[in-house]
């Protein structure tokens, strides 16, 4: 199983890499936008026209791009008051509890933003240039399904070394 656990883990990471890659070249491409728009505004007085569609939309894919970046680095935000109180026996339960809470979470995420997210007609399209939402909603589907896969892994490896104190457990995730 461990074998099985670190090919997953493997591939997530390249999954992670292209992601990287991707939200990259949009906090490039972001800062070219927001330096042509500021030209154009300040320098020229002319503002383009629909620049503001593109911005959130280039943000969207940086967004999506760092969720799953973040998952993977551990970068999100976490409070460990438990084990302050209680030993490693009561916080194997309380982490395997909160991962399944968080796949759940992350699934409905997934799933609305697949199905739902373009409920309404006229809420899908950016404001100025009218370009469609759904595509940009799919890739944060797919990042937080990334992130769903991620949360597997740890609630699976922390399953399998559940009866192994901490102290005693490898180190090579």
């Amino acid at each position: 199983m461990e074998g099985k656990l670190k090919w997953m883990d493997k591939q997530l990471g390249r999954m992670t890499g292209l992601f990287a890659l991707v939200g990259s070249l949009g906090v490039m491409t972001l800062m070219i936008i927001i330096m042509i728009a500021v030209i154009w505004r300040y320098g020229i007085n002319n503002p383009i026209f629909g620049i503001g569609d593109l911005s959130v939309l280039v943000l969207s894919v940086v967004a999506a791009a760092s969720v799953i970046f973040g998952a993977r680095n551990n970068a999100h935000v976490s409070i460990d008051i438990i084990s302050r109180f209680f030993g490693w026996k009561v916080i194997r339960y309380t982490d395997a509890l909160m991962r399944l809470l968080t796949i759940g979470i992350l699934a409905t995420a997934s799933y609305a933003l697949v199905v739902k997210a373009c409920g309404f007609e006229k809420g899908c399209i950016t404001e100025n240039l009218s370009i469609v939402h759904r595509p940009f909603y799919y890739l944060l589907a797919v990042s937080m399904g990334l992130f769903t896969l991620q949360v597997v892994l740890e609630l699976l490896r922390g399953l399998i070394r559940f009866n192994i104190p901490p102290h005693l457990q490898s180190g090579d995730d």
